[in-house]
């Protein structure tokens, strides 16, 4: 009994940490110059490899840009004088949940689709001050001054 109590403890540990640790929504690549992102409320210096998170706002001085990859592989390149928000990033594709939700408020982002675009493009939105783009292809430009 007290083995069973120990392993199933154990399994809700592991579980709990795994969830925890899969948490992240995209993996900053090659920041250069002044690139941060704000998260809960600190900005941080982005560099290789900083796991980014649902809310997180990415901001790029005027020699900064930033290259992002999503966990489905879809890429997102953030130009100098940028700022953008994940505002919902779902990709389950065993509950067939999917969502890309992108606030741009400045600047400049190239867009490239990975999975979650082919599997549900209706899923992908980049929103601007101005508009909102629903996306159909597999790669864009979007600019917003």
């Amino acid at each position: 009994m007290v083995i069973r109590a120990l392993s199933i403890a154990t399994a809700v540990l592991l579980l709990t940490g795994l969830a925890y640790a899969q948490g992240h929504v995209a993996t900053a690549k090659a920041p250069t110059g002044d690139a941060v992102v704000v998260h809960n409320g600190k900005a941080i210096p982005l560099e290789p490899g900083f796991r980014l998170y649902q809310g997180d706002v990415i901001r790029t001085g005027s020699d900064g840009s930033v290259g992002i990859m999503f966990i489905d592989g879809t890429r997102l390149g953030v130009g100098s004088g940028s700022e953008c928000s994940i505002d919902d990033y779902r990709f389950d594709p065993v509950d067939d949940q999917y969502a890309f939700d992108l606030f741009m408020k400045r600047g400049s982002a190239v867009y490239s689709s990975g999975r979650l675009g082919k599997l549900k493009h209706e899923a992908v939105k980049i929103h601007t001050p101005r508009a909102t783009v629903g996306v159909r292809g597999t790669r864009f430009l979007v600019k917003v001054e």
